[in-house]
């Protein structure tokens, strides 16, 4: 759990590393720089999460500087735990005092926040942890989008016995329903080419995301020729992966799902992840941008299959 937060405190120390590996930077001396920031850290975090009231003083001092006497009106403490736990924050360099005024310093604004966010990871984690446990999430780490706090006011969609086409009936009505999609289809079930149909028949833009071997197919189903016209008209956009995706996603200006694989190998059809949060749709873009750029997209001016 602390190796989350350590990670995040130091993501931008990882970057300069990295930036300094490329020069051609001694490995064992960037380890050793990578192995103390984590020590720092550990020592930075463990002060401040053994302490309630130093943890409630930095949370009221995030949204901005204040008076002693302001914080005791907002976090109710009494004015000696104040004094005390404030006198430990400035010792720490995690809090300054300037004209009266008690401020966050930068390294303050860094933990306190990276607690908040983990907090939020953890409430998400714990609320759906079948579904993390039980599939392969590495789909999900790409680049910089290894934070999944954004998914935490996701619903859980699960197919049972009673309803055994939940999760396929809502990733379509995602796909049917939208005014613009993105998508990316990891398999191809005989519906998924009819309903991108129906929205380039209606003029809505389509972005696809497809691996190569099944993109024939996918065509095929559409059909070839109005394929290449919406293509010609801008309404529809395909990128071709050389390798499988073991991800699927639906992004629309309003919602997003996503399902993955279960950790045998097979896709998991009796799960899926909802969200209608904006931060989870701005995150899922970043998602789908990041694999469509590892793709190349399909012009139209082959031969057709």
């Amino acid at each position: 759990m602390w190796f989350v937060i350590y990670f995040k405190i130091i993501r931008i120390k990882f970057e300069v590393i990295d930036v300094e590996l490329e020069d051609n930077i001694n490995m064992d001396d960037s380890f050793s720089y990578i192995m103390r920031s984590f020590s720092e850290t550990h020592d930075i975090l463990k002060f401040i999460g053994k302490s309630e009231i130093r943890v409630k003083l930095m949370v009221v001092l995030s949204s901005k500087p204040l008076s002693m006497r302001e914080i005791n009106s907002k976090s109710l403490l009494s004015y000696s735990s104040i004094s005390n736990n404030l006198n430990k924050l400035i010792g720490k360099d995690l809090v300054v005092k300037r004209n009266n005024l008690f401020f966050l310093t930068n390294l303050g604004y860094i933990c306190i926040y990276t607690i908040l966010d983990l907090r939020k990871s953890i409430r998400m984690i714990e609320d759906y942890l079948d579904f993390w446990n039980n599939h392969d999430v590495k789909p999900l780490f790409v680049s910089s989008l290894q934070d999944l706090s954004v998914l935490e006011d996701s619903e859980l969609i699960i197919g049972s016995s009673v309803d055994i086409y939940k999760t396929h009936k809502e990733f379509k009505g995602i796909i049917s329903n939208s005014t613009s999609l993105k998508v990316i289809f990891p398999y191809l079930h005989p519906d998924y080419p009819s309903l991108i149909k129906d929205l380039i028949d209606k003029e809505i833009m389509v972005e696809v995301i497809i691996s190569e071997d099944i993109l024939p197919r996918f065509i095929d189903m559409i059909g070839y020729s109005i394929a290449k016209d919406s293509f010609k008209k801008g309404i529809l956009s395909i990128k071709c992966l050389k390798q499988e995706v073991k991800l699927a996603l639906a992004i629309s200006p309003d919602s997003v799902a996503i399902g993955l694989f279960k950790n045998d190998g097979s896709f998991d059809q009796n799960m899926l992840l909802v969200s209608n949060e904006e931060n989870a749709i701005i995150w899922a873009n970043s998602l789908f941008d990041f694999y469509s750029s590892k793709g190349f997209e399909y012009f139209f001016n082959e031969l057709k299959y």
